[in-house]
């Protein structure tokens, strides 16, 4: 009621404040208009004149930082250049030609000279000058003026230039002749085209600048017009190991002239490469780099082209007023403003070289006009839309309070979602908004933080969520929560936090309820319920540790203590503020009472929880402490259960893409992976330990070994009555050892058949047979010192004595007759379709050791099977929640195939669920990799996966799933954890998958 008066109260006073507001903001429209217009028109002329500005700068600094960049390329394709020369002829210079004497051997290395010009595009001709005069060089034809000057033949590649210097190889070298120059083409392949039939020469290499001024170190000359080739380069030198051997390279700088060609900054821009004379060796157009000049003879010869030479007007004007040596250009012409720089390119050993960039400054700043008048159009808009918009603004301005009424009404009636609404100019309409939006927001979060807390599973999740939450509502610096131990009654530190993250709680120490007690009892009382206490580093207070975990030096700490139904402290919740400012206290104390409330509900689940699955546990693990040989049975086989299913859900291709289970479908198939033997509490031990055919609650080998003694004995006790009785000694001495041997032969075999190794074939049980029809004395009454019930099924049959029994017998006390109790009816309401043997027990000696297959009779493999209908009997008598329906279905469903033909049920494949499935594959995998089996020994994992690929193959396992415990490697990570090393073998998994 008083919630609803309180909201009633807010919407009036918010209704009758917006219409007084309202009514005193009339007058304001013209001027918020007139002020608007010219703050716009002001803000216009401003913006766009220093947006010109600016942009003008940004532009003449980006064109500055273009033009250094392309300089630098330039300078960075010279050096490369330039490097190229002093690594290609330290390589060239190791190369056998320089040793080579005669043109044959020199020529067979011209194979390199071609790999050196191919390396690097930029080496046009490779010579080597030789101590006695020769010289052979090796360049390409591509240029159409070392064409023409060569007359080269049409298909010609490269070109040979032998001069012939030295008399003393003119027999070696055939028909070259001394004195004169050859010239000799060849194919891309060096195959020969053809060579002129050479002509006087004055050409000596060692006359040469380059032959002269070579060094043990590689360098090069400073750049110039090669006269042969019209091509503008530079030569590279160097001496090598053979004394007076010097290697040359030609190298073209055309790369410049196309790194200059691909960057034309704006359409009249010039970048061009000059000396310090003003000689230009690089620009955008190379053919205007070479001019012809006449000299004295009247002949017409090329030469390098200055600033003057090249048709660009502007470059012809710079080179009439500047220094090329000049830093920064900037000056008139024609009208247009140009600005530049030049920039020295180092040559070493050689005269530099300097990269002039020029632009006119109209043509840089053509984006930033376009910008200052795209300016001037938008603000001209603006204006135009901000007039009517200004007009409305007043009616706008009474839009909140209009909102905030609604608002309030929504809010009487527990309505929390947001209505859209539109921010108020008015402060005191912003602060009432404020004020409600608040006031619903802490309404609805504490609705919704009832809903969160009281469906929140997880107990770690519970009491973060505790934490973090009445942290955010209380507008806390951190918060902290102790929780009561029940073992060693202490509260200690569970979660830790501040508004960034969560808080180390290992150096907080527990807090007996005597200490929070006393805590309570010293602190000031804040409120109802609440305490606080003022910390500092000085403070004797088991809370002191906070400080050093939040790096204060003091802090106020809010004590909220949080108790059970019994009024009994079960955690105490402590919020941290640097400052004394409390907020939302009342709130926080609500939050906090429900909370211990929900704290301690979901503290009593998980006990309960907890008491459950240690009860399974300790049913699975009873089972397997009642035979050693199955010891690991019942916990192993939910760990390979539960990695199946893992990779089942992570599998993102095949059948199962896109399979999950929930957290309680993990934990169904967890307990019925547990409990999936819990049936074989009520198999006898005997039977699941039977490691031999005879074997009942002892071996019963014994017993036939007995008899087989006693015909031995009979049959040396004969032996001697004969000889004592005048019969001849070595027939008779040699018939028994033929008896003897022949009767242990006998039971070796019985034995061996009662080990149940291999399958009993015909011929073996027609021997068994025959064995068993030989007898021996038996002296002794058989119905004296045994049991009633055994006594009962001897029928009370009284024989003279002695009598001679059959070695091995099937008899009536044998037969053990199964109770009614024990009989399944065939419309049994659990759906079971067993075949039930006629007996419980059938102990005949014949009869066991006729068993084809492995050591247990049918009726004691019926007993084993019975552990799953046990099973299911027990389980479904259990009464599961909802959740865990499954867990009968799942557990008892591990020995079901899937063509229906199974046990118990006969299921077919798609009347049992993909964990139960999962738990078939898992149940085999680890009886057959198991070592603790008394009846055979542990099969290695590729024996196992082979015997369940079989298995696969008729039917028994989902071949899917098998498919994908080979894939996802769930036999390996299981057998790394359980199995002994000498079990792992090789497996290639492509031998098992379906194909």
């Amino acid at each position: 009621m008083l919630f609803n008066t309180t909201l009633n109260c807010v919407e009036y006073s918010v209704s009758k404040g917006a219409v007084t507001k309202l009514h005193k903001k009339y007058p304001l429209q013209i001027a918020i208009s007139t002020l608007f217009i010219v703050i716009t028109v002001t803000l216009a002329i401003i913006l766009s004149w220093q947006s010109f500005n600016k942009t003008s700068d940004i532009m003449l600094a980006s064109a500055n930082d273009l033009y250094g960049r392309i300089t630098q390329e330039l300078i960075f394709d010279f050096k490369a250049t330039y490097g190229s020369i002093a690594g290609g002829l330290r390589q060239f210079r190791l190369s056998p030609v320089i040793q080579a004497k005669t043109f044959q051997q020199r020529f067979a290395y011209l194979p390199s000279f071609q790999a050196v010009l191919e390396s690097d595009k930029s080496i046009f001709a490779v010579g080597v000058g030789y101590a006695n005069g020769d010289y052979l060089g090796f360049s390409s034809v591509d240029s159409d003026y070392v064409r023409e000057k060569f007359v080269a033949p049409a298909g010609s590649s490269y070109m040979a230039l032998y001069v012939k210097n030295a008399d003393a190889l003119v027999g070696a070298d055939g028909a070259f002749v001394t004195g004169h120059m050859y010239t000799i083409f060849y194919d891309e392949n060096l195959n020969e085209i053809s060579r002129n039939l050479g002509e006087a020469t004055q050409f000596d290499p060692r006359l040469r600048y380059w032959y002269q001024q070579a060094t043990d170190t590689p360098h090069a000359t400073k750049p110039y017009l090669f006269y042969d080739s019209k091509i503008i380069g530079l030569t590279g030198m160097s001496k090598t190991a053979e004394p007076g051997v010097v290697v040359v390279f030609n190298i073209t700088l055309a790369n410049l002239s196309r790194t200059i060609a691909k960057h034309q900054v704006t359409e009249n821009s010039e970048v061009v490469l000059v000396n310090a004379e003003g000689q230009v060796f690089a620009y955008k157009d190379p053919h205007s780099i070479l001019v012809k000049r006449v000299d004295e003879t009247g002949s017409e010869k090329l030469q390098l082209a200055n600033l003057a030479k090249l048709g660009s007007g502007v470059l012809s004007y710079l080179s009439t007023i500047i220094d090329v040596k000049e830093n920064n250009l900037d000056f008139e012409y024609e009208g247009r403003r140009w600005i530049g720089s030049t920039s020295v390119v180092a040559i070493t050993g050689g005269a530099d070289l300097y990269a002039i960039t020029l632009a006119p400054v109209d043509e840089l700043l053509v984006d930033a006009y376009v910008i200052r008048q795209q300016l001037m159009l938008i603000a001209f808009i603006i204006l135009l839309i901000f007039i009517p918009v200004i007009w409305f603004a007043a009616k706008r301005i009474s839009t909140p309070l209009h909102n905030l009424s609604k608002e309030a009404a929504a809010i009487s009636r527990f309505d929390f979602d947001e209505t859209s609404k539109k921010a108020s100019m008015i402060k005191e309409v912003e602060e009432l908004d404020s004020a409600m939006g608040l006031m619903r927001s802490t309404i609805n979060k504490f609705i919704k933080l009832i809903n969160s807390l009281a469906g929140e599973q997880d107990l770690d999740a519970l009491l973060q969520s505790i934490t973090q939450e009445t942290m955010l509502v209380s507008q806390s610096d951190a918060a902290l929560i102790y929780l009561m131990d029940e073992q060693d009654d202490l509260l200690k530190a569970d979660f830790f936090c501040d508004n960034k993250s969560q808080l180390n709680i290992d150096g907080l120490a527990a807090l007996s309820i005597d200490d929070a007690v006393s805590m309570l009892n010293d602190s000031e009382k804040d409120n109802e319920k609440s305490r606080v206490i003022r910390l500092d580093k000085h403070t004797q207070n088991k809370l002191t540790p906070v400080l050093d975990a939040l790096n204060e030096q003091a802090a106020s700490v809010i004590l909220l203590p949080l108790k059970n139904r019994n009024d009994e402290i079960i955690g105490l919740l402590c919020l941290i503020n640097k400052t004394d400012e409390l907020k939302n206290i009342a709130f926080i104390e609500a939050l906090s009472g429900f909370a211990a409330v929900t704290l301690e509900s979901r503290q009593l689940f998980n006990t309960q929880e907890a008491l459950l699955h240690a009860f399974i546990k300790l049913i699975a693990g009873a089972i397997d402490a009642k035979s050693h040989y199955t010891g690991g049975h019942c916990t192993r086989v939910p760990e390979i259960t539960l990695m199946l299913a893992k990779a089942a859900c992570d599998s993102d291709e095949g059948k199962y893409k896109g399979f999950d289970l929930n957290e309680k479908q993990w934990e169904e198939l967890s307990i019925a992976g547990w409990l999936h033997d819990c049936g074989k509490v009520t198999t006898p031990e005997y039977v699941v330990d039977k490691s031999t055919k005879l074997e009942t609650i002892y071996d019963r080998i014994h017993e036939v070994r007995m008899r087989f003694e006693v015909l031995k004995r009979d049959a040396e006790i004969d032996c001697w009555q004969q000889i004592a009785q005048g019969g001849n000694k070595e027939q008779l001495i040699a018939f028994l050892e033929k008896t003897n041997n022949a009767l242990d032969d006998d039971f070796a075999f019985i034995a061996a058949c009662n080990v149940g190794g291999e399958f009993m074939a015909d011929e073996k049980i027609e021997r068994l047979q025959a064995i068993s029809e030989k007898t021996w004395q038996r002296t002794l009454d058989d119905n004296l010192g045994i049991s009633w019930e055994e006594l009962n099924r001897k029928q009370n049959k009284k024989v003279s004595l002695p009598v001679s029994e059959n070695l091995l017998a099937d008899k009536v006390e044998h037969l053990i007759k199964r109770h009614d109790i024990d009989k399944m009816p065939v419309d049994n309401q659990w759906g079971f379709k067993v075949d039930m043997p006629e007996y419980k027990y059938n102990r005949g000696e014949l009869y066991n050791l006729s068993v084809k297959k492995g050591t247990l009779s049918e009726e004691e493999r019926y007993m084993i099977n019975g552990h799953m209908i046990q099973t299911i009997i027990m389980l479904n008598n259990l009464p599961f929640p909802k959740n865990l329906r499954n867990v009968p279905l799942i557990a008892g469903s591990h020995h079901e195939t899937m063509d229906g033909k199974g046990y118990p049920k006969r299921l077919v494949m798609t009347e049992q669920p993909e964990t139960a499935r999962m738990m078939v594959i898992a149940d085999i995998f680890e009886a057959l990799t198991a070592s603790d089996r008394p009846y055979k020994k542990a099969k290695t994992l590729s024996e196992s996966l082979r015997i369940l690929s079989f298995m696969r193959n008729d039917n028994h396992v989902d071949a899917d799933l098998f498919d994908l415990f080979l894939n996802s490697g769930v036999y390996l990570e299981y057998a790394n954890k359980f199995l002994a090393a000498e079990q792992i073998d090789e497996v290639n998994i492509e031998d098992y998958l379906a194909k």
